[in-house]
């Protein structure tokens, strides 16, 4: 499931809530915010399609939506606070809009991990495999050139 979260890290919200104090720059970051959601929503679409169990898939499309309508909230109050940019009480809005928005994206992350077990597990095994093959091909490339003592006068062709 590759899902592009990248807008979901907290320095993103950081710089939404440190643009309190410029409120100028709230307008790009709500731009930049609704493009980044427009992409994790079509690939979050992808991703709860393919996901297995299907309950993993219903979490995911929920959570992502909950994100979605806390976006609105955010950009909402950004721009109530660019019109008026003394107003404390809708600072405090655009917060408290900005914490819900984390929690709501660690949300969506946990029902992404939550379908990415499988592919972890076979990640993992992949790997683990590969590392044994690698072992034997080494075993194999001393053996072949001779360095390895024999127990017992046979020779590696007997036994390989």
């Amino acid at each position: 499931m590759p899902v592009d979260v990248l807008f979901l890290s907290p320095v993103f919200f950081f710089q939404m809530t440190k643009s309190v104090t410029n409120p100028e720059e709230l307008g790009g970051l709500a731009s930049q915010m609704t493009n980044d959601y427009g992409h994790l929503a079509l690939q979050g679409r992808m991703a709860a399609a393919t996901a297995e169990p299907e309950e993993i898939g219903f979490q995911i499309r929920t959570r992502v939506q909950e994100l979605g309508h806390g976006c609105i909230f955010l950009v909402q109050k950004a721009g109530a606070l660019q019109i008026c940019p003394t107003d404390s009480y809708t600072k405090r809005e655009l917060i408290e809009c900005a914490r819900a928005v984390t929690e709501k994206v660690s949300l969506v992350l946990s029902a992404l991990q939550a379908g990415n077990k499988g592919t972890q597990a076979c990640i993992t095994a992949a790997s683990a495999v590969s590392g044994i093959i690698a072992d034997l091909d080494t075993t194999i490339m001393f053996a072949t050139a001779g360095t390895l003592n024999a127990e017992n006068n046979e020779s590696f062709a007997d036994h390989r």
